[in-house]
């Protein structure tokens, strides 16, 4: 782009005009941020041209190696995984009813690198264990299921951050269900949910009343088939559909959201690693990753862990099941930095008939979670975990 043409005496922009718009275009960030490293200073132009790359090509699947990339797990990356079922999944803890924990414990998670489970999960910690805590769990998206925070605070004595702005778990921790969690040294409750930016975010009502960044439409078309009348005189006919239009109500929220490097430097992490960041907050994951992206030099070198579940993703028509763009493009970024994906649970479709009459057929979720490699040992992690000590996760 020029900006250097001069103009005509015609009352026409002077050069220095054309200096200060250049000046304006190269750096308003009102919609698009300008990539930076940690410190605030901005890439090279170099380091900015690759990361463009990576976005474009990935998410367009244009020369990539493997169109299907953020849907390849490497299990070999982690020696022993779980989704924490089978330490919390039992008598007297949260949600337990006697018989099974469906949809309690989603997220699968390595414990290469955890500190080793505790005999008696439910026995006080020492105070050098909560001045001193080994791990760090940042848990975003609670509702009124903590199970996720509770075993990684109560059976590896971690230090857990819990995140969720929504009513029903603002309810939740201020009932009794949560006085158990609530009187846990190592385990808080932040009532903010995780954002593309700080302040406040409106977002809308959701299933299981929850909140969502998704906004539904506030008309939208519904077809009946006229099954009826589709049979006169004695003569099979072709069904009428019969369509309207029908208003969607959707109640809205106005919920404070921080990013993460702003919850780490307000809670004093900014020097302390992340050993598992958890996300299942119902779209709002998508920004919150791509600024912590955009801001942290295109590579965050303080997790460890990331676990989450991707919402409304749909898939490149050109392959089909498993090649999502969105996906795609995330998954690469966050390889570019080392965190590979371990484990993914197969995508399932969403199943309100509301999205169908929306016109949204193609709405899928996920789940998903990356282990950061070491640097000296290529993509496979099977010769041994990060930490050295040899007291660290002897689970069996």
């Amino acid at each position: 782009m020029d900006w250097s043409l001069t103009h005509n005496s015609n009352n026409q922009p002077s050069v220095s005009s054309f200096k200060e718009n250049k000046n304006h275009f190269l750096n308003d960030e009102t919609n698009v941020r300008i990539p930076r490293h940690v410190n605030g200073q901005q890439m090279t132009d170099a380091e900015r041209l690759r990361y463009l790359e990576l976005k474009v090509n990935a998410h367009l699947n244009f020369g990539v190696h493997d169109p299907f990339f953020g849907n390849t797990a490497k299990p070999n990356l982690c020696m022993r995984s779980s989704e924490l079922g089978e330490f919390g999944c039992q008598q007297g803890w949260e949600g337990y009813d006697g018989q099974d924990c469906a949809g309690l414990y989603d997220q699968n998670i390595c414990l290469d690198d955890l500190p080793s489970p505790r005999t008696d999960p439910f026995e006080s910690l020492s105070p050098q264990a909560i001045d001193n805590p080994e791990c760090l769990v940042y848990d975003f998206g609670i509702r009124k299921q903590p199970q996720f925070g509770a075993v990684m605070a109560r059976t590896f004595g971690c230090e857990v951050h819990a995140f969720d702005p929504s009513p029903v778990a603002m309810d939740w921790w201020n009932s009794s269900q949560a006085e158990g969690l609530r009187n846990l040294p190592n385990y808080h409750f932040h009532p903010y949910g995780a954002g593309g930016r700080d302040g406040d975010l409106t977002l809308h009502e959701y299933n299981w009343g929850q909140v969502s960044i998704i906004k539904f439409p506030h008309t939208y078309l519904v077809c009946d088939d006229d099954t009826d009348n589709a049979q006169q005189d004695g003569k099979k006919s072709k069904p009428k559909k019969h369509c309207k239009m029908k208003d969607n109500q959707q109640k809205r929220f106005n919920i404070p959201v921080k990013t993460l490097p702003t919850i780490r430097k307000e809670l004093g992490h900014e020097n302390r690693t992340i050993d598992v960041l958890k996300l299942d907050v119902e779209g709002s994951e998508y920004a919150f990753v791509e600024h912590m992206l955009d801001t942290q030099g295109g590579c965050p070198d303080y997790i460890n862990q990331l676990t989450l579940e991707w919402h409304h993703m749909s898939w490149d028509e050109r392959y089909g099941e498993g090649s999502s763009p969105n996906i795609n493009t995330i998954s690469t970024l966050l390889h570019s930095c080392r965190l590979q994906l371990f484990w993914k649970y197969s995508t399932w479709p969403a199943t309100d008939k509301l999205y169908v009459d929306m016109g949204m057929n193609n709405v899928r979720y996920s789940l998903a979670s990356y282990i950061k490699v070491p640097k000296d040992s290529g993509i496979d992690r099977s010769t041994g975990p990060l930490r050295k000590d040899s007291g660290k996760a002897n689970v069996s």
